[in-house]
This record gives C-alpha cells, structure tokens and sequence, in this order.
C-alpha cells in the first residue's frame, strides 16, 4: 500500500470524524498535515509484518469503503499502528503445561488442594516453562480476527457501561483485541461458554458498572495461590485457561478480569506499580474507569470495598502507580530512550504515569554527588524491595540536576543513575513525609549512638495483633473459675511486635494463671512463657482456656513454641488463655508476644546490622538472647539508614532509621 494511498484513508478518517466534506479542501491540507506522521508510522510497523502486511491492508480496506465506518477506520489504525510492541509466547511444552492445569481445573475444587497441585506441575516442568517461541502479533494477526474484535467492540460502545467513553479512552479499555502476553484466540467464545453464565445468572439488567464489577468479583471463590512459578515471571495463560481459573497470582486475575469486563462492555484496565515501597515484590490490580474519570480500583475476589484495593493491606505503599495501555506512550522512557540503557522496571512503552490518580503527590529536585556516567540523559529514584534498590521513577537530568515528578508521600527513595545494567547510587535517601515535606537521610559519622532493636521488618502486618493487647491482663487464681483472680500484671501501652518480659514480684502461689484480653478482642497471642522463682525451666501444666473449634487457632498455639502460629477466638465477650500447675506455684516472669510473623529477635539466631553511605557497611554481628529478646549496638552512626539481617533465616528485611530510641520502618 503506497503512502499516498495511506494518506487519502486517514484524511478520510478525520475529516469523516469531523463531519466534514472531502471537497473541503482547506481541511484537507490540515489534515494532511496532522496525518502526516501517522502515516510514517502505519508504513513503518506495515514494513515490519512483513508477509501478514497483506492482512493488516485487507483491515485498512474493509473499514475504507464506507463513510459510516470511518471511527472504525481509525479504530483500525489505532491498533495496527501500535501492534509492534505487541506480542505472545508459545511452546510445546507451554501448551502441554496448561493442558494439564485445564485437567486440574475441571476436576479440582479445594483451594489446598489446588495450590498443591499447581506447585507440583510447576515442578514437574521446571525450567522447561521458560524455552520459549516469540509470536509477534504484526506478523500472525489476521484479518478476520481483528475486523471481529473491532466490530465487538463498537457494539459494547453503546452499550449501558461504556456509552461515556470518548474516542481515545474506547481506543485503550474497550478496543483492544488482548489483556497481556496471552496467545491470540478467541476470548469472547472462551468466556462466553465458561465464565460469564455463571455471572449472568445473578446480573440483573440494567446493573450499573460498578454492581457488575461486585458481581464478577463474586463469580472468584477461589483464594490467591502462592505460585513459586519456578523462579520468574512466566506468560501468560491462554484465554481458555483464564476463563476455567479456579486459582492464580494477582497477574492472572488481573488479566481474567480484563478479558470478563470487556466481554460486558465495561472499561477496565490495569494499573500496577514497579516495586511496594515497603515491602517486596510489585504488584498489578484493575481498575474501572468511571464517568468521573476518577479510577476505581478492585481486584477479582477482592474482600475490600470497590476502590480500596491498594490501600486494604497495611504493608503495602506504591511509590509510583502505571497504567498499562494498548498504545505507545510517547513519553514513556522506553520512547525515547534512544539507545540509552534503561532499567527493566521501566522498560515498556505502553506504560503511562497516573499516580496522581490515587495520591496528592509531590514533585522533587535533586542535585546529585556526580553527573551522570557516559553521555546518559537520565536519572532514577529507587526503592528497596529487602534486598536490593529498584528504580521506579525517572527523569530528566540536566548537568547533575533533575526534577521527579508526581511522587507518593510517607516514602523513602534513593536517587541515582542507570548504567551497565545496574543501579548507581549517586546522592543520599531522602524521605517525603505525610504532609509532603522533604527530609535527607544523613548520616553523622562523627557522631554516634546506642540502639536498642526488637525487629528486622516492618509491622504493618502486626500492629493490629499488637493494639489488641492494650488493656489485656495476666492473672493467677486457686479457684479453677477464677473467681478469686488477682491480676499481677497489665499492658497498658501498645507492645511492640516482639517478645516481652514482664517480671513481677507479687507474693503468694497460686494454682491457675492465665493471659485475659480487653473485652471483645480476639485475644490473639503467639506465645506465652511462666517461669517461677530463679529457675531457667519454663513451667508446664495443662493448657486451659476459651475452647476454640477452629484448630489453627486452638488455645494450644500459644504454648507451642512457634511464633507463626497464634490462640484467637471470635465473638466472645471474654477470650482467655492460660495454664493449670500440679501445685501452686509463685510466678516471678511471663513472657510473651503478641501475634508475629517472626521476625523478631530470636534466641540464639545470628543477626548483622548494617547503615547506608553509598553502600551497607557493617556494624557487627550479634547473636541474640532470650535474656533481653533485644540487640544492643553501640557507636552506630546517627542519622543513617540501616538493615538488619538475620544470618540464621528468613528472607524479610526492612530498612529503617531510628529516632527516638525507636525503629521507624520505610
């Protein structure tokens, strides 16, 4: 297809757009004009499918014959011109794989069964998952699927949950023709026949977007699996499996809610951000665009309110949040990168900034220590994922100068440079608070201090175990009722998320002791020590207290010595736990810890802390002691960032600074 040919069908298309007459010729030459580097780019990625150009023409055709078609026209040069960053992968032994997860999927409903299964056939391929073939959509798309999807979208444009969408937002959450990276298929028949009837039966007509987001979100029973997915990141499924998925990490809900929306008509997309602030990992959600334009985020078998997906666990903090769309965001980093080494975190086109969307974000100058390597024009903010800086955010630089633009608040970032496929630190942390203010992250090496330490990780999961020990009591008693209880010890301020010891020297022995929560708690506790007198031994007797039916939650949790385990009990007025001795006994210790997820200090485990001046420099090694539960490290730098490693176990770290005599987690 010539250019001059190309030019006529996309002045067609605008002026068609527009209402206006061909025989305007003044338009024309505007139009021309404006199309001009739309039809560079169509001849472009129209060279680069190579012998299926012929197909993609064949589209270009079949919308060019009829005024009425001229939306759909550009519609079709939408994505035509957008499609060489488009593609899927395929194997053998991929296909083999799912054919096995569809068997699994027909035949197995339990959720511990399924995650079971699943890690076993991820086992079982290995990382033969990973040999695979690249399928570019410009060069194996046909005609007939791509004139089909287009042709359905534009019947669901005008349907009850789209009908406000302009142009380019229809173009982005309604037009495109796949979710991901999964093969090309059919996705409407898969759906249709698998994961709508089920929606269908308990959609009301006339069900308003949001309503019908709450009854897909009922159609997943299934829980989130804790894929090992072999050590990476793997394609996508096909769109058969994503319509039979009773089980999957948050990418694949994502990408079957994407796929179920809009087969409805509804525009969703996904948003996602490269790294938590706080935490691990980096995560993808949906989202629905309203008429407001305000995004509402969800997740498919969300237990949280339409909206509140990214803030429903406490752990969790985005520094920056991405859009992922169908086109090529000309401002991406990827598009105009030049040949300039990027991070992998930032590294697709098709990914547009929308944190402000969600946050009042905070725009930041940084003046670094040295230029930037090479002839980069490039500069990064990173976060810590536990064991390493990601970069999430860049910019521009100029000399050594650069501005971030739309940052998330209550964050720690790091500044720095791209180069050779690794992240140089060039400047130090800075952290912008709740309010939007700006503090640097310093360190005195001049000046030092001592630190007393309870933790390696942040909280954010165990501050409610924690605040519900407020107002708990520790009683002893001769009457098996307790009705002649005394109460020898309280917690009257919130606990931290490690182990206490409460030393008490009440006179008296006593037969029954107990742990007796505030009213209407759950009463959570992960352990609960009785030492009396000078001995070493931990007292013994049986275990008594609120029955519990649900076994993971038994009151023998709190005596089994393994702080990821926990007593708890619901809707009881009274939640209590506690010991019957052979003989009265005189407690002089209790220690205890609230709910945990172990990463508190642990006897006789190896820990190393380290701060930050460009890179971690160690304090030393300690081990630690059940004599305090505590690490003591003097002549620490003040001002620093640190990390604290558990050399024994685990993989949760956190970085932190400490200020007044406490650890502040970032």
């Amino acid at each position: 297809m010539k250019n001059k040919k190309l030019n006529s069908i996309l002045i067609k298309s605008v002026s068609y757009c527009q209402g206006v007459k061909l025989l305007a010729l003044v338009f024309i030459s505007f139009a021309c004009l404006a199309c001009k580097q739309q039809t560079t780019e169509l001849e472009r990625v129209l060279k680069l499918a190579g012998k299926n150009r012929i197909e993609l023409e064949k589209v270009i055709e079949h919308y060019s014959q009829n005024e009425g078609d001229s939306l759909k026209l550009k519609a079709a040069i939408f994505l035509i011109t957008n499609m060489d960053v488009h593609f899927s992968y395929k194997s053998e032994t991929w296909d083999d794989f799912q054919m096995e997860m569809d068997t699994l999927f027909k035949h197995e409903d339990r959720p511990a069964e399924l995650e079971q299964e699943l890690e076993r056939l991820y086992e079982k391929y290995g990382t033969s998952l990973y040999d695979l073939s690249y399928n570019s959509d410009l060069q194996t798309i046909s005609a007939d699927f791509l004139i089909f999807n287009i042709d359905m979208a534009f019947e669901k444009w005008s349907g009850p949950y789209a009908s406000h969408l302009s142009f380019d937002d229809f173009c982005e959450y309604l037009l495109p023709y796949r979710a991901g990276r999964e093969p090309l298929a059919d996705w409407r028949k898969e759906f249709q026949e698998n994961f709508i009837p089920s929606l269908y039966a308990r959609l009301p007509e006339g069900t308003d977007s949001i309503s019908a987001i709450d009854y897909c979100n009922a159609v997943k029973t299934y829980p989130h699996g804790n894929l090992s997915l072999v050590g990476g990141k793997l394609p996508d499924y096909n769109a058969h499996i994503l319509s039979i998925m009773r089980m999957g990490n948050c990418r694949h809900y994502c990408t079957q809610a994407i796929l179920a929306t809009r087969f409805l008509g509804i525009p969703v997309s996904i948003d996602f951000t490269p790294q938590w602030a706080t935490r691990s990992l980096g995560h993808e959600w949906n989202v629905l665009i309203q008429k407001n334009g305000h995004p509402l985020s969800f997740g498919i078998g969300d237990n949280c309110e339409l909206g509140e997906h990214v803030e429903f666990i406490p752990d969790r903090i985005p520094p920056k949040v991405y859009r992922q769309t169908f086109s090529k965001q000309k401002e991406s980093l990827a598009m105009i990168r030049g040949k300039e080494n990027i991070p992998p975190s930032l590294s697709s086109p098709c990914m547009k900034d929308v944190t402000d969307e969600y946050y009042d974000c905070v725009d930041v100058p940084v003046i670094f220590d040295f230029k930037a390597p090479g002839k980069n024009k490039f500069a990064y903010l990173a976060v810590f994922d536990n064991k390493k800086w990601v970069p999430v955010a860049w910019a521009k630089t100029s000399d050594d100068k650069a501005c971030f633009k739309k940052l998330n608040r209550n964050i720690l970032y790091l500044p720095g440079y791209y180069n050779k496929n690794r992240f140089i630190p060039a400047a130090s942390p800075f952290i912008i608070d709740s309010l939007g203010n700006i503090s640097h992250v310093e360190l005195s090496r001049n000046s030092k201090q001592s630190m007393i330490l309870s933790r390696k990780y942040q909280t954010g999961l165990v501050n409610e175990h924690c605040e519900e020990m407020v107002g708990g009591r520790f009683q002893v008693a001769n009457k098996a009722d307790f009705s002649d209880a005394i109460s020898i010890a309280e917690i009257k301020v919130k606990p931290d998320a490690s182990y206490h010891i409460v030393t008490t020297e009440f006179e008296g022995s006593f037969r029954y002791f107990r742990y007796i929560a505030r009213p209407k708690s759950l009463g959570t506790i992960a352990e609960l020590e009785i030492y009396e007198s000078e001995s070493e031994e931990k007292l013994t007797g049986k275990i008594i207290g609120t029955e519990q039916t649900i076994p993971d939650f038994a009151k023998e949790k709190a005596f089994d010595g393994d702080p990821l385990t926990s007593f708890k009990k619901w809707e009881f007025d009274e939640v209590w736990v506690g010991l019957e001795f052979d003989k009265p006994r005189q407690i002089e210790k209790i220690v205890y810890l609230p709910g945990n997820d172990d990463n508190c200090i642990r006897d006789g485990e190896l820990y190393e802390l380290f701060y930050w001046d460009n890179k971690w420099v160690s304090l030393g090694k300690q081990t630690g002691s059940s004599e305090t539960y505590r690490l003591k490290y003097e002549n620490a730098p003040i001002g620093a960032l640190y990390l604290l490693r558990n050399l024994t176990k685990g993989v949760e770290e956190r970085i932190f600074t400490y200020e007044n005599n406490r650890q502040v987690w970032w």
